[in-house]
């Protein structure tokens, strides 16, 4: 089978990757180096029992397979190259030959005939060069193709040099492997999910696992299981005895017989996978080894059955341990570090008897407005404090456990009680059905500081001293809140041991606002005000949803208008949102610049990318409201302004009604990131057409030279004067209709090429809307394309939604 294409390249350029052949040049280096000073000619034995000599200097040596592509191929082409360093001898080197699979040349040849030369897949002529090494492309071969569909593992490649004159070399051989080499995307265990004073639990996610180097989206490679190894610092400490269950997607194994198992362990030598057992001695009954077994690839559409908790207990109290986890895949590819040494292994240790103790509420500062709910400050932050949390030192402390815990006179501390390490916090996510972790700013979460509230007044205590007898409160500001939220909080105290308290689980309502004192919004709105000029109106919060939950995209301008239009609310002209408004409550009475409450310590091309999906080119989180950020919001509780998808509006007049605002997903060519989210960015959906008049052209001749313009210039020698009877092209152009058989505007296409495609071109063209054609129109077509911005008015993208505005009658 001959190759369909071959690259050939020159050049000095050195690899790692080196093949077995290396070694082999390496030990002959030194006769080389004689060979080339003396003008002798040195000869090697063949590796078999025959009699026949080879010359090592008329061999290719360094066989270097190479997974990249050349300059030329195409984006996401499956590419391999074969890279060699030529002969040492070249004076007589006519030829190279190649051959691709063990058909004609098996991989033991050393010698070839006639034979086996007229059947080679590729034949080089050789060039004299200065250049030590070569490259044959096999990109786009046919017999790589072949390897694909077929999912062979391994091809091999042969090599021979054609000499004019003299004793040839041997065939060279290396094997190009297809098969997965890559390791899965595993995070190694490291801290407990939680901790108590006699065990532990961790929790992992199943690794993605990327199969095949050419599909980087194939993330779903089957992952064969995991090594687990739970050390005791305290050598003498026997952990053969220790509870262990696992709980995996596909249930729960306390007995090591089903889904682990105890003292085994994986073991890959990065071609094959086997288990093996591990014997427990005296020596090492401090370390327990457990296999657990998976069997399964990532399932991202349901990302909560990849998870897999490992419950550890009967471990000692106030003891240290360390974990070390592996994960393989089914073709023995693994990342973890349970065969690395020790110390590279992750420390966890048990907690004391007692746990921290938590009182049941979290206080607020109350807005004016709203009395019964927490007020925000100017920067969308909200302020929460609790009381502060002890660690008893003894069972029977006597501390009353209420809104606010309340300690005996006669618990001392140091004696009946010791100060907590810290906090953690969650906020729980309604859209996505799940707690999130709160994340303190510059490491401000050292709770070190006691208050005391007095109604809307907060004092600092000075010290510990000063808050007995007192209710002292601990405080910290949870960010990115929006007017007319409803929180539901958590927060465990943990102690210095390591001991979570009983959560404190509350729920915190916050005031919609000064702007929603003065109009009550339809539900999925909220209070909004353009500038201080204009009154308040409603804007939907997030872009339009249908009645599904799902966002509406891929619409046009028409039926933007039309789906905003058909809300009814009482009090309320509902309509997509005018221009003008949306720019301005983007910019937030000029105090923003991209529609986000923004922060310093975050840059703003990192922020826009990872909190407003901004060119991201990600649509399906754009599509889901579960992973779309809180922090994508402006002050005045308006999501995703200048992120996930470009906005239909209102434009400002007749002559430019169809604008789009913000950014999107999607990557734009030739616009940077921070210019394209801007809230003064606005942009003209266009198709490009050809370019065409049907005015008088001019032509005017300039030496032997004839120019062609589309204005009179008398400065000029004029040659002629087309008009319209000269003009040779001709243009269909069709009236473009929606679904229910509404024009929506006119578009155009050379006349030829409609009726060389006939109605299956028309059908590509219009996508899911009817082009109907019109008329033919003779013109002049310059030769030039045009963006043709009356096609906004039947523009459709998957990255275009929109919003709608409720306005007070």
């Amino acid at each position: 089978m001959l190759l369909s294409k071959v690259i050939r390249k020159g050049g000095l350029i050195f690899f790692a990757n080196f093949s077995s052949m290396v070694k082999r040049f390496l030990s002959f280096s030194v006769f080389a180096l004689l060979v080339a000073c003396l003008g002798s000619v040195f000869v090697a034995c063949s590796d078999d029992d025959s009699e026949v000599e080879y010359l090592f200097n008329r061999e290719v040596s360094e066989l270097t397979v190479l997974r990249e592509c050349a300059s030329s191929a195409d984006s996401g082409a499956f590419c391999y190259q074969v890279r060699y360093q030529y002969p040492i001898d070249k004076d007589d080197l006519s030829k190279i030959y190649l051959w691709f699979d063990s058909t004609v040349v098996k991989d033991s040849t050393r010698s070839v005939g006639s034979k086996e030369l007229d059947r080679a897949d590729t034949v080089i002529e050789y060039k004299k060069t200065k250049a030590l090494y070569d490259t044959v492309d096999l990109t786009g071969s046919d017999i790589l193709e072949s390897v694909r569909e077929s999912k062979r593992e391994s091809l091999m490649v042969a090599i021979y040099c054609e000499y004019t004159s003299g004793g040839p070399g041997s065939v060279q051989h290396v094997y190009i492997h297809f098969r997965d080499d890559i390791a899965p995307l595993f995070s190694v265990l490291d801290r407990p999910e939680t901790k108590w004073t006699t065990g532990a639990e961790f929790k992992w996610t199943r690794p993605t696992d990327q199969t095949d180097y050419y599909d980087p989206n194939d993330l779903s490679g089957v992952i064969a299981g995991y090594n687990i190894i739970i050390y005791a610092e305290n050598q003498d400490e026997d952990l053969s005895k220790i509870k262990v269950t696992v709980k995996s997607p596909d249930g729960v194994d306390s007995t090591g017989k089903e889904i682990y198992k105890r003292n085994a362990h994986f073991f890959s030598n990065g071609d094959s996978l086997w288990e093996e057992s591990v014997e427990v001695r005296k020596s090492n009954k401090n370390r327990l080894h457990l296999l657990i077994k998976d069997g399964k690839g990532y399932n991202a559409d349901e990302p909560d059955s990849n998870i897999f908790s490992l419950v550890i207990e009967g471990l000692k109290a106030e003891s240290k341990y360390k974990i070390a986890s592996t994960a393989f895949d089914a073709n023995a590819q693994y990342a973890g570090n349970d065969y690395m040494s020790e110390s590279s292994w992750h420390d966890f240790s048990t907690t004391d008897s007692i746990a921290p103790l938590m009182p049941t509420k979290i206080f607020t500062l109350k807005d004016t407005l709203f009395p019964n709910m927490a007020r925000l400050d100017s920067n969308n932050r909200l302020r929460i404090f609790w009381s502060r949390s002890v660690d008893p030192l003894k069972e029977d402390h006597n501390i009353d456990v209420d809104s606010v815990l309340t300690l005996p006179k006669d618990c001392l501390m140091l004696l009946c009680y010791d100060t907590v390490e810290t906090y953690e916090i969650e906020t729980f996510n309604k859209s996505a059905n799940k707690w999130e972790r709160h994340e303190c700013p510059d490491d401000t979460c050292q709770y070190n500081k006691l208050y005391q509230i007095d109604g809307d007044s907060v004092q600092i205590v000075a010290d510990e001293v000063s808050a007995k007898g007192v209710s002292a409160f601990v405080t910290d500001t949870i960010r990115w809140v929006s007017p007319g939220d409803t929180l539901i909080l958590r927060i465990r105290a943990v102690d210095r041991s390591g001991y979570s308290s009983i959560a404190l689980v509350d729920t915190v309502v916050v005031s919609p606002g000064e702007l929603a004192s003065q109009v009550e919004c339809p539900e999925g709105f909220i209070a909004v005000k353009a500038s201080d000029t204009t009154g308040v109106f409603c804007m939907e919060r997030y872009e339009h949803r249908n009645d599904s939950g799902e966002f509406m995209v891929n619409v046009l301008h028409s039926e933007a208008l039309e789906a905003c239009s058909s809300i009814s609310a009482s009090g309320f002209t509902v309509s997509l949102c005018k221009e003008r408004d949306w720019e301005l409550v983007c910019l937030s009475g000029g105090s923003l610049s991209y529609g986000v409450v923004e922060d310093a310590s975050d840059g703003v091309v990192d922020y826009l990318y990872s909190y407003c999906n901004v060119a991201t080119n990600d649509s399906l989180s754009a599509a889901s409201i579960a992973t779309r950020s809180s922090r994508c919001v402006n002050p005045m509780g308006v999501f995703d302004l200048p992120g996930q998808y470009q906005e239909w509006v209102l434009g400002r007049s007749e002559d430019t009604s169809v604008v789009v605002r913000g950014s999107s997903y999607k990557k734009m060519g030739g616009v940077d990131l921070e210019s394209q989210a801007l809230c003064t960015n606005r942009s003209f959906p266009y198709y490009t057409r050809p370019e065409y008049t049907t005015d008088s052209v001019f032509l005017y001749r300039e030496g032997t030279r004839v120019d062609t313009v589309y204005t009179a210039d008398t400065s000029r020698t004029l040659y002629k004067i087309l008009t319209k009877k000269d003009f040779k092209d001709s243009l269909q152009f069709f009236d473009v209709q929606d679904s229910n058989g509404n024009s929506v505007g006119v578009d155009y296409a050379p006349y030829g090429e409609y009726k060389k495609g006939g109605e299956k071109w028309l059908e590509t063209l219009g996508g899911s809307l009817k082009y109907v054609p019109d008329h033919i129109e003779v013109v002049f077509l310059t030769g030039k394309k045009t963006m043709y911005r009356e096609a906004s008015a039947f523009y459709k993208s998957s990255s275009i939604g929109f919003r709608c505005c409720a306005y007070p009658e």
